[in-house]
């Protein structure tokens, strides 16, 4: 009986970690959104964990972005939302300090995915 519970218990543990491998951006990679959030220098004004130089104090830190209600304070948190937003700011609210930066379609997919699977590491 225990050695059951034991092999459920570990069947559960492997099983929650391929889930949390999903993407939750359809389309998305945590890697190479990384890798984007440099490229388009988003470190400039956002602080962001897991960038060492990405320190910017002029946008919000983005650390637990899945856990906010909104983006920007205008855009229920969904995973299409957060690219439109990425995509084009100043589309979805034009008093908005964040410029448009011609991020394309896969990079905010993929900036989107880095983001959502931040957590904060304090």
């Amino acid at each position: 009986m225990r050695a059951r519970r034991v092999l459920l218990l570990l069947a559960l543990i492997q099983c929650g970690k391929h889930v949390s491998k999903a993407p939750i951006v359809p389309g998305g990679n945590a890697e190479r959104g990384k890798m984007a959030v440099s490229k388009y220098g988003c470190g400039s004004c956002h602080a962001i964990p897991g960038i060492p130089s990405a320190r910017g104090l002029v946008g919000p830190p983005l650390e637990d972005v899945g856990r906010r209600s909104y983006i920007a304070g205008v855009l229920p948190n969904e995973p299409e939302n957060i690219v439109r937003w990425i995509r084009n700011p100043p589309a979805v609210d034009d008093k908005t300090a964040m410029p448009f930066l011609g991020v394309s379609e896969q990079d905010a997919r993929d900036i989107a995915e880095f983001l959502y699977r931040l957590k904060n590491r304090k």
